[in-house]
C-alpha cells in the first residue's frame, strides 16, 4: 500500500488526465464541424470538391481567382452558370435573376461570374455539397482601385486637380450624384443609374442589403445589422480570402477543397496602374472614407481576424508549404512567361515531387489556360455538352462592342 498522500496524489494525476482526454476529443469533435477545421491537414483528403460558388467582389483580384477557378471547371468538363448571351456578369449589381443565366439540362457546377450573393436563390440553384468562397480587399486599397476601374474622376466631373482621389472625398456626396446620374449612363456602360461603385460595394457584393436597388433595406448606418449579417456570412462561407495574402488564400483553398498545386497555379491580371496608387490618407481623410464605406471596413476587419485564425489552425507546416507555393509560382512564372522562357512548342517544365504535391507537368497548354480569358472556351463547352450549335455569328469586333444588353455587360472584353 502507497502513504495516504501519494495515493491521493495518484488519484488526482488520473483524474486530470481524464480530463485533458476528454477536453481533447471535445476539441476534435468541434473542429470537424467548423468551417475552418476542413482546412487542417491532418483531416486527409479523400476527393477534391468540385461545386462552388465564388463570389467576386470587383477589384479583389478577382480575374486571377476566377482564372483559377474557370481553368479547373473547364478541364473537368464541369457544368457552370454562364450568363445569357454574350453577357459577363450575372446580372450584377442587381440581384440575380433566372432570366440572367443559360439554362441547362446538367446539374450546375461551378458559379464563378460576376452575382450578388442570395443564400436562398444559388442554394436552390446548386448541389448541396456546395462550398461557398469570396476573397476581400483592405477597404483604402479597395477604394483607389475601384475610383480609377471605373472613371470615377472623368464621369464625376472632377476639376483637373493633382490630388482627384483627395479631392472626391472632401465631397463624396457631390460627385457620386454627377457620377451615377441617369445623364452619365452612356459613359458608364456597365454601373445603373444610382450605384454608387465606392460605398461597401464589398459588402454590396456578398448581398448585404445597402439601399440598392431602390426601395431595398438599408442598413448601413446600423452598426449592428451590419455585424449580424457579416456573422451571416461567415456561417455560411467556408472561405473568405484576402488579396493582401493572396499565397496564403490559395493554400488554404487547397487544403478545404482537396486540391492540387497545379490547381491554384497564377498569372495575376488585371492589375491597375495608376498615379494614386501609392497615396495614403490623412487620418481625416481615412475618417471620411471610413464613414462612408463603413460596412466595408467592419467586413474586412472582422475576416482579417478569421483568416488568421484558420491559418493558425493549419498547423506548422503551413507556412512551409507557403514558401514552397512561392517558389513554384516563380519557376512556372518565369517558364511560362518570363523574358528568357523556352521554346514552348517543346518544352515541359517539371515540378518534382514535394510533401506538399506529386510530380506534375507544366505545358505551354496549360500556359495559355493561365493567361487566356477563358469565358468564350466556355461558351463552346456549353454549347457542345447541351448539343446546341455553337454561335460563330459574333465577330471579334461585336464581342468588343456588343449591343448592350439590359443586364449584365460589359464594356471590356
Amino acid at each position: 500500500m502507497f502513504p495516504p498522500k501519494i495515493t491521493r496524489l495518484f488519484k488526482y494525476s488520473i483524474f486530470c488526465m481524464g480530463l485533458f482526454t476528454v477536453y481533447f476529443i471535445s476539441l476534435q469533435i468541434l473542429y470537424a464541424g467548423d468551417s475552418g477545421t476542413n482546412m487542417n491537414k491532418k483531416i486527409a483528403c479523400t476527393e477534391e470538391k468540385r461545386h462552388i460558388v465564388f463570389i467576386k467582389c470587383m477589384k479583389c483580384a478577382t480575374e486571377s481567382m476566377e482564372t483559377i477557378f474557370r481553368r479547373f471547371g473547364y478541364i473537368r468538363k464541369l457544368n457552370f452558370v454562364l450568363p445569357r448571351k454574350r453577357n459577363l456578369y450575372l446580372g450584377w449589381p442587381g440581384p440575380m435573376e433566372k432570366m440572367d443565366y443559360r439554362p441547362s439540362k446538367r446539374p450546375f457546377d461551378i458559379l464563378t461570374e460576376h452575382a450578388i450573393y442570395n443564400k436562398t436563390f444559388m442554394d436552390d440553384l446548386m448541389p448541396n455539397d456546395t462550398v461557398y468562397i469570396s476573397i476581400i480587399r483592405e477597404p483604402w486599397s479597395h477604394f483607389k482601385s475601384t475610383f480609377s476601374y471605373f472613371r470615377m474622376a472623368s464621369i464625376g466631373e472632377l476639376p483637373k486637380v493633382s490630388d482627384q482621389l483627395f479631392e472626391f472625398l472632401s465631397d463624396i456626396e457631390k460627385y457620386e450624384r454627377i457620377y451615377s446620374s441617369p445623364k452619365k449612363n452612356f459613359l458608364r456602360w456597365c454601373t445603373p443609374d444610382y450605384f454608387s461603385p465606392t460605398r461597401s460595394m464589398m459588402s454590396h457584393c456578398l448581398g448585404m442589403p445597402l439601399g440598392f436597388p431602390k426601395g431595398r433595406k438599408d442598413i448601413m448606418n446600423n452598426d449592428t445589422a451590419i455585424m449580424e449579417y457579416i456573422q451571416f456570412i461567415e456561417k455560411h462561407f467556408k472561405l473568405v480570402m484576402l488579396v493582401e495574402y493572396f499565397d496564403e488564400s490559395l493554400i488554404l483553398l487547397k487544403r478545404l477543397m482537396c486540391w492540387s498545386l497545379k490547381d491554384i497555379l497564377y498569372q495575376k491580371t488585371n492589375s491597375g496602374n495608376y498615379s494614386y496608387r501609392s497615396y495614403e490618407p490623412t487620418k481625416q481623410q481615412q475618417e471620411i472614407h471610413r464613414n462612408w464605406s463603413r460596412a466595408d471596413y467592419m467586413l474586412y476587419e472582422y475576416f482579417n481576424k478569421t483568416f488568421w485564425t484558420k491559418v493558425a489552425a493549419q498547423g506548422p507546416d503551413f507556412i512551409e508549404e507557403v514558401k514552397h507555393f512561392k517558389a513554384v509560382e516563380a519557376a512556372i512564372q518565369n517558364f511560362c512567361f518570363g523574358e528568357k522562357r523556352p521554346n514552348l512548342s517543346t518544352d515541359v517544365f517539371i515540378i518534382r515531387k514535394s510533401k506538399f504535391n506529386s510530380e506534375f507537368n507544366v505545358t505551354k497548354e496549360y500556359c495559355d489556360l493561365m493567361n487566356f480569358f477563358l469565358l468564350p472556351k466556355l461558351w463552346e463547352q456549353y454549347s457542345q455538352m447541351e448539343g446546341l450549335q455553337p454561335d460563330h455569328s459574333l465577330s471579334f469586333k461585336d464581342l468588343l462592342f456588343p449591343n448592350r444588353p439590359e443586364k449584365g455587360c460589359s464594356w471590356t472584353l
